[in-house]
């Protein structure tokens, strides 16, 4: 079985280098290329390639994303790895590495399920001064309820596994370039697939973990979080299911949603324990809301 382990880099040439270093610990007995897409201009993630290349114990190949965003990124990674004509393609991104039964448990559930995709969770790792309420977010890391090898919808791809003829099957825009700088590339990808009839499993085991830098442990930076998230789901949305039910459904939700945010911000203000989950209400009902206006809230490089 060949497979490819696609990589997104931009600006973290030492994140690169770590989540390269991992892979040589995987466990299974598989024939395995790594294929890395720099998008920045400077190639610093190119440069690591180069320099490991020689001594790593894998093939690796690199190309540049010439269009800044994530999309491009992505896109361009895949493109690669399709070059090398393999049976699977794992998706990771450069601040992340993954546990060493991580490639062959989602193997496992591939195999088991014949899954056009597979995804696992991506696991947050704090500082031990981290506050508290800030942790307990589900804004950071990336995980879904769902049991080892059930079926489910995915919606982040910084780790996931997928057919190489399925993605060849959405080229070759892969993932929506007018998603690049906003985000929601992935939930538009994963929704994609579902409307194509592709089917999707969790692999519950097949576990990579990022760390959290300082600078996203502030609640500015987690209240841009949300309005980013929740603005780029519903331009997605509206992209995907377009039509006026569709959109007076969406309106309606997220009428609902304020209305919601408002009396729990009500009643945060007689119980403190409340007031943080009041707060990222009213954050995501911000996110929705601009979106209904048409207006489009831009990610900052790496967020």
């Amino acid at each position: 079985m060949k497979i490819v382990i696609a990589i997104c880099t931009y600006q973290r040439p030492e994140g690169l280098e770590r989540l390269l270093r991992s892979l040589t610990s995987l466990d299974g007995n598989y024939d395995i290329t790594v294929a890395v897409a720099d998008n920045d201009a400077a190639t610093e993630g190119l440069a690591v390639v180069e320099r490991m290349r020689a001594a790593y114990p894998y093939p690796l190949v690199a190309t540049r994303a010439e269009k800044p965003g994530i999309s491009h990124s992505r896109n361009a990674a895949a493109t690669l790895a399709l070059t090398q004509e393999p049976d699977l393609i794992a998706f990771l991104d450069d601040d992340e590495w993954p546990e060493p039964q991580w490639l062959s448990e989602m193997v496992r559930v591939q195999t088991t399920s014949n899954a056009d995709a597979v995804g696992g969770p991506t696991v947050s790792l704090f500082p031990d001064d981290a506050p508290a309420e800030l942790t307990q977010s589900h804004y950071y890391g990336a995980a879904l309820d769902a049991d080892d090898g059930g079926a489910c919808q995915l919606q982040a791809a910084g780790n996931f596994l997928i057919k190489a003829s399925t993605l060849a099957s959405l080229g070759p825009q892969f993932f929506h370039p007018d998603f690049a700088h906003s985000g929601g590339e992935d939930l538009a990808f994963f929704m994609t697939m579902a409307q194509r009839g592709h089917t999707m499993h969790w692999a519950k085991h097949a576990t990579v973990y990022e760390p959290v830098p300082a600078e996203r442990l502030t609640t500015e930076w987690l209240r841009e979080r949300v309005k980013i998230v929740h603005n780029a789901r519903v331009h997605v949305m509206a992209a995907l299911q377009p039509g006026p039910i569709a959109t007076a459904i969406r309106l309606v939700k997220t009428a609902g949603l304020g209305a919601y945010a408002t009396l729990y911000s009500l009643a945060g203000l007689a119980l403190p324990a409340m007031r943080f989950d009041a707060a990222s209400l009213r954050w995501k009902f911000i996110g929705k809301l601009s979106a209904h206006l048409n207006l489009r809230a831009a990610r900052p490089a790496g967020h």
